[in-house]
């Protein structure tokens, strides 16, 4: 019984003396292993996304009622994208809204540990959903104390990306865009948008700058025809340069219109045109920000017979990091098979789709810190 227990305690004794002396390597070595894999999961796990996932992030769609169905939810679990844009649809009530934004964020933080941009067309006495930011110019000149308290309202309640403001100028005496523009001088109006850019972005919201390049040269609105202007070219850059002052004061978004400008492009909407969307506005105009599509669900009214799945191809093509499907989010759904289907085949298409999959990602790391981590 002695010896047993002389034999153990010589063992204990070996065993022990043998971990203190490798202890140093114990200690040491799980730390390279950690620093590694931190540096390396991220890169990690978006390669080994798939190109569906990967899709998502080029995407903003809308959602049928003011609040979440079942089906709705599936299919913004399955589609993963980048934003939801909100309507009239979707609101009741201010608590309402924030709620349905509330589930909305905790959907895209499973889905892709990310938040999702919520969209709102809001204009300054202009197009509107929720009833804020209407009355503003009630002697000429703009009530900034009511503008600054309701944009504060769409911070609060979760609107994080403004599609607002215009810079589409009526050129046009009898342009339909018009009764959207409070101004009477290009002046007045690159003025009011610095102005609301810089509140907008004081309250933790991005503005987005539409229509690129100018809705201003037409007497009627692209969602319900097909239109085409042949004004002088020098015209749509006088309508640049006001997009152009919006981008200097800190606009994040640019969106594009449905309109033709033969004078640039005589093939192509400029929602397909490359040189539209890609050679003057990021290249010309230095445009480093967000480029989406104005909504691609509207574009059959104008366009007949035109296959959304082709208008989804066209407007990545042209050099757009988002495309917009406002409406029939089961549709949108088929839309986004189609595209895919079509990537998996086209090279081109496929590499555009992942670049803007890390240019978004990147994008929301920088800009929505306070909602949630990206990918």
């Amino acid at each position: 019984m002695i010896i047993k227990r002389i034999v153990l305690l010589i063992f204990l004794l070996i065993y022990f003396s043998f971990i203190w002396l490798l202890r140093p390597l114990i200690v040491y070595c799980p730390k390279p292993i950690v620093a590694v894999s931190k540096t390396t999961a991220p890169v990690n796990q978006k390669t080994k996304l798939s190109l569906s996932d990967q899709f998502g992030q080029n995407l903003v769609v809308g959602i049928p009622y003011a609040e979440l169905d079942k089906t709705s939810e599936s299919i913004l679990r399955e589609v993963k994208p980048a934003g939801i844009v909100l309507y009239q649809r979707n609101f009741t009530s201010f608590s309402q809204v924030t709620k349905l934004i509330s589930q909305l964020q905790e959907i895209s933080k499973q889905t892709t540990k990310s938040s999702y941009f919520i969209m709102l067309d809001e204009e300054p006495d202009g197009a509107n959903r929720m009833g804020l930011l209407k009355d503003i110019f009630p002697l000429g000149n703009p009530d900034w104390r009511k503008i600054e308290n309701d944009i504060g309202i769409l911070a609060k309640i979760g609107i994080n990306v403004e599609l607002a403001p215009l810079a589409d100028f009526p050129f046009l005496p009898n342009s339909f865009i018009s009764k959207r523009i409070p101004f009477r001088t290009k002046e007045n109006m690159m003025a009011f948008n610095k102005t609301f850019i810089t509140l907008l972005k004081n309250n933790q919201l991005m503005a987005t700058l539409k229509h690129f390049p100018g809705l201003g040269l037409f007497s009627d609105d692209p969602h319900q025809k097909y239109i085409q202007t042949d004004s002088d070219e020098k015209i749509v850059e006088e309508s640049m340069k006001l997009f152009q002052s919006g981008i200097d004061h800190g606009a994040q978004f640019v969106m594009t219109s449905h309109a033709q400008y033969d004078k640039i492009d005589p093939d192509h909407p400029s929602t397909f045109s490359k040189k539209i969307v890609t050679e003057y506005l990021q290249q010309e105009l230095g445009f480093k920000g967000i480029t989406l599509t104005d909504d691609l669900s509207d574009m059959p009214l104008a366009i007949e017979g035109l296959n959304l799945v082709d208008a989804g191809e066209n407007a990545l093509k042209a050099g757009h990091n988002l495309i917009m499907f406002s409406h029939q989010l089961p549709r949108t759904k088929e839309i986004i098979a189609g595209i895919l289907l079509r990537a998996e085949k086209d090279p081109e298409l496929r590499k555009i789709i992942e670049a803007n999959f890390e240019k978004i990602c990147s994008f929301k790391e920088q800009n929505l810190k306070k909602y949630s981590n990206s990918y």
